[in-house]
């Protein structure tokens, strides 16, 4: 993966593009993502900074032209995630990849050398889950007004999936009902670590716009909450939460 360099920067989770939630035709964009998850030890983040924004300038002067939604979390790891059509058009993926990686040591940028002994990676692929992620004002896709993103990872129980999917549907009716603007992608994993697992990802203004959301929510709507969290934790193993930022200058050919 090294050898493609942090080219690949074609990995995760949760921001991922996203549509709407209601449509009954089908949508326009891909469903499925590959993710590449990037860990960097903090010792190594100010080198590893400025490695990626060298690679990042030469993928735009060489016009690299595979859409890629990148974030960092507040963990000292990146989140670089692709569509894909299906598994198939990973091949396509990395062989433009390749392509690059070859014009970018033309350049004199050898990315196995670059990031040599500053990250490590893992990758996994993830499939949006329209029927239960929930959008009230169609304000569906990354944008760069709501930078901060908050994603939740739980991991079911084995053979729980449809046990589950209700108890978020009963969240969607309930979200039906208020006035608070509460939205949600939901992504299942179709390849990776710990499965099943599913993610949830939540997008604001700031970590502030997040919390006050919460707790408008808790004022209002404590007792149903609580009830709709009841239906869900039988189906699970245990839940998990990143919080973290779109970095938008180094993302490539993303639709808002």
């Amino acid at each position: 993966m090294k050898t493609t360099g942090i080219i690949i920067c074609l990995f995760l989770f949760m921001g991922i593009v996203s549509l709407q939630t209601q449509a009954q035709e089908a949508p326009a964009m891909p469903q499925t993502f590959f993710v590449m998850e990037e860990f960097v030890e903090p010792v190594n983040l100010q080198e590893f900074n400025k490695v990626q924004q060298e690679a990042v300038d030469l993928w735009k002067e060489l016009e690299f032209d595979v859409p890629i939604y990148t974030y960092r979390t507040d963990m000292s790891s990146f989140y670089w995630v692709v569509p894909i059509e299906n598994f198939g058009g990973m091949d396509k993926m990395f062989g433009k990849v390749n392509e690059l990686s070859a014009q970018m040591k033309e350049k004199g940028y050898d990315a196995n050398k670059k990031f040599r002994d500053l990250s490590t990676t893992r990758e996994t692929v993830i499939h949006w889950e329209i029927d239960l992620s929930y959008h009230p004002n169609e304000e569906m896709g990354q944008s760069v007004d709501k930078p901060y993103c908050e994603w939740t990872f739980f991991y079911l129980k084995s053979g729980h999936e449809k046990e589950l999917a209700e108890a978020v549907k009963k969240y969607i009716e309930f979200s039906k009902s208020i006035e608070e603007d509460w939205s949600w992608d939901l992504y299942s994993v179709y390849m990776g670590y710990d499965s099943p697992c599913w993610i949830v990802m939540d997008r604001a203004e700031n970590p502030l716009s997040m919390r006050k959301l919460e707790a408008s929510l808790q004022e209002k709507h404590s007792e149903k909450l609580g009830e709709l969290w009841k239906n869900m934790q039988p189906h699970l193993r245990k839940m998990e939460t990143t919080t973290g930022w779109f970095l938008p200058k180094w993302s490539l050919n993303y639709e808002q």
